[in-house]
């Protein structure tokens, strides 16, 4: 059986609180804080993994779950995301790891210690946070290990372990399937010989360097922020589309003018404006230039997360929208084509009914 030397279980809670956070509001009022502008890579490999806008993180303070340390680092993305990692070091027999990723998978109240230290940190930061909104929320668990007692590969470790890789990333611990197995560890990667990285759907097991380790975890917790955002935007189009619905397009006008279709319309492109803008910040808050290691297992990772799929879905709503928008827009430029006509008949008619009464009184 494995024994770990160095090792790390990762928790992390995902939070969209708000349409955007002004980090620099938001730096005023933390301590330990830091932007780095490039993801920390492997030594010598260019910085090919770049923020636009660095997010902002802060240590807090440590946490005692249940008898055991737990480490608090706090992230702050401008699109409106606060993630927080809860991190539990685990060094010793495998099956030891294993309890405490499956506490940290199970434990309702760790996410209850999640939430009410987001809590306090939307007290905190109230001044950053534009347009409030109640939270949705994600969670994503990372195994980290940096060294085993003895030193194993990547071969080995797929070879001689594939059984219990699998269970600890699906949190099973019958034995599964050689199917389910090969499934479970089907996105795997390895840049030399003696680390490896496998995604899941809510989990990842990274055995590297330090560096490079942090590296992994910041671009999987990234691609977690961006399903964040995909499912608030979701859920934004969904509460539109039913109020659209009660908009009853085509019933008779309530303006001659067309002042209500008007106002529908402009509601309409407001909200197209408004999710583009949302998904144009998120989805460009990280730049991936060229290094094909990292960007893969990014690409591992949205593909886990079905961030194409969503987006996909999104697309078809904001169409359905588009549509809505230009039925409304049609509908006010005819309402008020039929006004100027009706006005100008009107002023024919009274035009004709002056003329007619000034002959009669000649």
């Amino acid at each position: 059986m494995l024994e770990v030397a160095d090792g790390v279980v990762r928790a992390y809670y995902l939070f969209d609180i708000a349409d955007t956070i002004d980090l620099a509001t938001a730096s005023a009022h933390t301590g330990d804080v830091r932007a780095p502008a490039a993801l920390p890579l492997r030594p010598h490999a260019t910085a090919y993994l770049q923020f636009p806008v660095p997010p902002l993180v802060a240590n807090l303070p440590d946490v005692d779950f249940e008898g055991r340390p737990c480490a608090v680092r706090l992230k702050l993305y401008d699109y409106g995301v606060v993630s927080l990692r809860l991190s539990f070091l685990a060094a010793g027999a495998w099956n030891d790891l294993v309890a405490i990723a499956d506490r940290v998978r199970t434990g309702d109240s760790l996410f209850h210690l999640a939430e009410s230290v987001v809590e306090r940190v939307c007290e905190d930061y109230a001044e950053a946070l534009d347009e409030r909104h109640p939270a949705l929320v994600e969670d994503y668990l990372i195994v980290e290990i940096g060294r085993f007692a003895e030193a194993v590969d990547a071969e080995t470790l797929l070879d001689e372990h594939a059984v219990v890789l699998a269970g600890l990333l699906l949190g099973e611990r019958k034995r599964l399937s050689a199917t389910e197995v090969e499934e479970a560890l089907r996105m795997r990667f390895s840049y030399h010989d003696d680390d490896l990285t496998i995604v899941q759907w809510d989990s990842a097991f990274v055995y590297d360097r330090q560096e490079s380790a942090r590296a992994i975890e910041d671009i999987l917790e990234f691609a977690n922020s961006q399903l964040l955002e995909l499912r608030t935007y979701d859920a934004l189009l969904d509460r539109e589309l039913d109020e659209i619905y009660k908009m009853q397009p085509g019933a008779p006008p309530r303006s001659l003018r067309g002042r209500h279709e008007a106002e529908q319309a402009a509601t309409l492109r407001y909200l197209i404006v408004d999710v583009l803008e949302l998904m144009d910040r998120s989805s460009n808050a990280l730049k991936l230039v060229g290094d094909a290691y990292y960007a893969r297992i990014y690409r591992a990772g949205a593909a886990r997360l079905g961030l194409a799929d969503w987006q996909r879905q999104i697309d078809t709503k904001l169409a359905s929208v588009r549509e809505m928008y230009r039925f409304f827009s049609d509908q006010a430029l005819r309402r008020r084509d039929e006004f100027l006509e009706l006005t100008i008949v009107v002023l024919v008619a009274v035009e004709v009914g002056i003329g007619i009464l000034t002959l009669l009184h000649l």
